[in-house]
């Protein structure tokens, strides 16, 4: 798909080449130029850029339906990138195209056809891949200490937790302050801003600019000679350049290029291409949720319990000859992993399944109803389906399409995106599931349709950044990826 605009925009030619958008601004200046940024279309004309900061906030780490996903903890799936920054590892389809574009670029820039001078002539990434463990450790950490400050700012409430089941009792109240918004389980890490993009495997990071500086992304990149060239380029080969750092590309393994890089390591449905590239890179979060959060939250109660194991209660003397208070003293013990299992699958589903809404500020008037559920199918099948159950009732909520953007009235709510399902709809429906994920390439074996060039249409802003390659067409048709969903991978 190619950006195309058919009209004009409320900006003077001064603005536009030079966007002021950055976190030093005041509220309402940071607002008006992020605004401008967001909706001049620097890109027209190329292919369609990933918005990763709106409407593509979670490309990467949601599947087609939405779920939670996470690379495998697998090497065999990752590919070591040529570069002189050190380690660098991506999905091994992903490192085979990059070769192949950073190649290209540098054929083209020997031909004489793009400028030498350029940031993007000869590709040396700085970032690929990035473990998720680590930053949801740290957060996990920092959520315990908040908790642990709450906890011991109030003689009342201390005096309350004198084992786990009253700290989880207290930590609900405690979410339910709203004063804590970081998320507890690891779905909720992931799909929020506290997770980085380039977990996913899929993105390379050319440079270390700063995404928060709109100066930057037009002055060194949008400007350079070589921009609108490497873009095109880019999607020749399944890579989008992220509107919001022009420094990074994002795979887009539904394309078709990136379909026959990616049948080089794997056998790809031509029917369901999604279900062949999720199912073999990556796995759904809700599956490590509920064993997760039973260790993360015996964790923190233990490491309450033993930082401060002593309880402390007041009591007034009653007798007549005795004046003033009397302290009754007892100790906080920590737990172990079996006395946490003894709970049973129906207390921890019941914690599970509330800690699961408020980290996503939800309320559900119906709540019993679906808990109740949720053990019907726990003691009919089995505590995946359950667990499934729960999240397949919560993640319609979680993709609130305006993240990012800075409202001048804050929303009550997160807006509902619609019902999203793990179970394929019936034959009956008009939009079958066959019909919805149909990739644009089903013959993976021939190439990919050639590129052709056309002609704007009439009415059509040319905007021009820069000097473009004598060779770049003016548009060029890549055909749209596959790839479906409001807040990961659609376009």
């Amino acid at each position: 798909m190619v950006v195309e605009f058919d009209g004009s925009v409320p900006y003077s030619v001064a603005e536009l080449m030079n966007p002021r958008g950055s976190n030093v601004l005041s509220s309402r200046q940071a607002f008006e130029q992020r605004k401008m940024y967001k909706d001049v279309p620097y890109f027209i004309d190329l292919p369609t850029p990933l918005k990763s900061l709106y409407d593509k906030l979670y490309f990467g780490r949601v599947d087609l339906i939405q779920n939670g996903v996470v690379i495998k903890q697998q090497t065999s799936n990752l590919k070591q990138i040529n570069t002189t920054a050190g380690n660098i590892f991506v999905l091994d389809f992903v490192a085979d195209a990059f070769e192949d574009l950073k190649q290209h670029l540098l054929m083209a820039a020997t031909a004489g056809l793009i400028s030498t001078n350029s940031v993007y002539t000869q590709l040396d990434p700085i970032n690929g891949l990035l473990d998720y463990s680590p930053p949801y450790v740290s957060l996990k950490q920092t959520w315990q200490g908040r908790f642990t400050t709450r906890i011991n700012s109030n003689r009342q409430i201390s005096n309350r937790v004198t084992g786990l089941q009253a700290y989880i009792k207290e930590l609900f109240s405690y979410m339910d302050s709203r004063v804590n918004y970081m998320p507890l389980t690891f779905t909720g890490y992931v799909v929020s801003n506290y997770s980085s993009p380039m977990i996913s495997g899929l993105s390379i990071e050319l440079q270390t600019d700063d995404y928060s500086t709109d100066a930057v992304k037009m002055s060194k990149y949008m400007k350079d000679p070589n921009f609108r060239y490497f873009v095109q380029a880019a999607r020749k080969f399944g890579f989008y350049v992220d509107r919001n750092g022009p420094w990074k590309l994002t795979a887009d393994p539904l394309s078709c290029p990136m379909q026959r890089y990616m049948s080089k390591y794997i056998n790809v449905s031509p029917t369901f291409p999604g279900v062949s590239f999720f199912s073999h890179y990556y796995e759904k979060t809700y599956l490590q949720d509920f064993a997760g959060l039973k260790d993360t939250l015996r964790v923190m109660y233990n490491k309450f319990a033993t930082d401060f194991p002593r309880i402390t209660i007041e009591t007034t003397r009653h007798t007549r000859c005795q004046r003033g208070t009397q302290q009754e003293v007892s100790y906080r013990l920590p737990t172990d992993a079996a006395a946490v299992d003894t709970l049973g699958d129906r207390y921890w589903l019941d914690v599970y399944f509330k800690i699961r809404l408020k980290e996503s500020q939800l309320e559900m008037t119906d709540y019993r109803y679906k808990y109740n559920m949720a053990l019907e199918i726990l003691e009919t099948y089995d505590l995946n389906r359950a667990v499934r159950y729960i999240n397949n009732e919560i993640k319609p909520y979680l993709y609130d399409l305006r993240v990012g953007e800075k409202p001048l009235t804050k929303e009550e709510r997160p807006v509902r995106i619609g019902t999203v399902r793990d179970v394929q709809p019936p034959p009956q429906r008009k939009r079958t599931m066959a019909s919805r994920f149909r990739p644009s390439c089903p013959d993976l074996l021939p190439p990919c349709p050639t590129p052709t060039a056309s002609t704007p249409p009439a009415g059509t802003v040319s905007l021009d950044l820069g000097t473009t390659a004598p060779t770049a067409p003016a548009v060029i048709e890549y055909g749209e990826s596959i790839y479906s969903g409001p807040s990961g991978h659609g376009h």
